[in-house]
C-alpha cells in the first residue's frame, strides 16, 4: 500500500516494503503447498514413487541444505549416520519428513545451542531417524497436540523470529511417515529440548513394531 500510495518514496522505506511482500509471498506460498499436500493426503490422491533410499544420505543432504541457516543463528547441526540398510521409500516425501523435523528443531533452539540428527538400524526390520534440540522443550500437554493441524507451540517465538507459520509442518511429516508405514514419536523435558523419532520399515508392508494404528 505504501509503494501504491507513494508514501514509501525512499529506497530505505522501498526495501522495507519489498521486504515485507517478499516474506509474506514466500509463507502464503508455504501454506498453500502444505494444504495441497493436506488435500491430496486426504483424498488418497498422493501417490509415493517408492525405491530404495539410503536416509543417511537423505539426512546429509538435509543438514547441507539447512547448515547455512544453522550457522547464521550459530547452532551447531550434527550428523550421526550410522551404517543401516536401505528403506523402500519415496525421496522427496523423505527429503520433506526430515526437512521439516531438522527445520522444527533449529527455529526452537537458541543461539549456541545444538540439533543432533542420527540415523541407525531399528531392529533388523526398520530404521530409525531421531531430530534431537537443545531448546526450551514442551510442555506434557503441548506434546500431546504438536501433531494437530494448525497448532504451535509458540506463537510469540515463531513471530519474533520472522518466521511465521500455519502449524502444519509435524501434521504434514505425520501423514508422510505414516503412509510410509513407520510411526513417528516426540519426546521432551521443559528446560532440556526435545527429540522427534521416526521409525520407518525396510519392506513395502507395514512392520508391526513400527506402524501407528489410527483410532476410528
Amino acid at each position: 500500500q505504501a509503494l501504491l500510495d507513494g508514501t514509501a518514496v525512499s529506497p530505505e522505506d522501498q526495501r522495507q516494503a519489498a521486504s515485507i511482500i517478499y516474506s509474506e509471498a514466500e509463507r502464503m506460498g508455504r501454506m498453500v503447498s502444505q494444504l495441497l499436500d493436506l488435500a491430496r493426503i486426504e483424498s488418497g490422491q498422493l501417490t509415493l514413487n517408492r525405491t530404495l533410499l539410503d536416509l543417511s544420505e537423505i539426512a546429509t543432504a538435509v543438514r547441507q541444505n539447512l547448515l547455512p541457516r544453522a550457522q547464521a543463528r550459530q547452532i551447531h547441526l550434527t550428523l550421526e549416520a550410522n551404517p543401516a540398510p536401505p528403506v523402500w521409500g519415496d525421496y522427496d516425501r523423505l527429503m520433506q519428513v526430515v526437512s521439516n523435523l531438522v527445520d522444527n528443531a533449529l527455529t526452537h533452539t537458541p543461539s549456541g545451542g545444538r540439533v543432533h540428527v542420527a540415523i541407525r538400524p531399528y531392529g533388523d526390520k526398520a530404521v530409525e531417524l531421531t531430530v534431537q534440540d537443545t531448546g526450551k522443550g514442551i510442555s506434557q500437554e503441548q506434546l500431546s497436540r504438536i501433531f494437530e493441524r494448525f497448532y504451535q507451540v509458540d506463537k510469540s517465538r515463531v513471530r519474533a523470529e520472522g518466521r511465521s507459520g500455519a502449524g502444519l509442518g509435524l501434521s504434514i511429516v505425520q501423514e508422510l511417515v505414516l503412509l510410509h508405514n513407520g510411526r513417528i514419536q516426540a519426546r521432551s523435558e521443559e528446560g532440556k529440548g526435545s527429540i522427534f523419532i521416526v521409525r520407518l520399515p525396510l519392506g513395502k508392508t507395514a512392520e508391526p513394531s513400527t506402524i501407528i494404528r489410527r483410532e476410528s
